[in-house]
């Protein structure tokens, strides 16, 4: 049986992919991005946690100075700047048996979905915040 009156679809498969392709790629580059945010969200965490490590230790030779330096250097290693000002060393050197915390906090500008989380939110960054706590031995 002929159909009539549905006219001519030769360009409705061209119309569909046209019409999916942007929402894939935005999909796509969604994905990408919260990879590279987990990831340095990551290299903070193990920063920090190095960090900790390094300021618990009884080794009167390490300074603050010395652990903020290290905690910097973790995070170069893997193409992350992390400010002096965004690194807090709270109870440093104080006693055997006390807490040492760092806390190191970042704010990691997002490219492709920043556009559109910036309509959403008013702000294309992600503040990151992470957090060691270690007994002094």
């Amino acid at each position: 049986m002929k159909r009539e009156g549905l006219g001519n679809e030769s360009g409705q498969a061209l119309v569909e992919f046209a019409l999916v392709v942007p929402i894939f790629v935005l999909l796509l580059l969604g994905i990408v991005e919260f990879a590279r945010a987990w990831n340095i969200y990551e290299v903070l965490t193990d920063a920090a946690r190095e960090g900790a490590r390094t300021a618990v230790v009884d080794d009167a030779t390490v300074t603050e100075d010395d652990v903020v330096a290290l905690i910097q250097a973790a995070g170069s290693r893997a193409g992350v700047q992390i400010d002096v000002a965004d690194i807090q060393i709270t109870g440093f050197r104080s006693g055997r048996g006390n807490r040492t915390t760092v806390r190191v906090e970042h704010d990691y500008q997002l490219l492709w979905i920043g556009a559109l989380m910036g309509l959403a939110t008013g702000d294309e960054t992600l503040h990151m915040i992470t957090e060691f706590d270690m007994r002094n031995e």
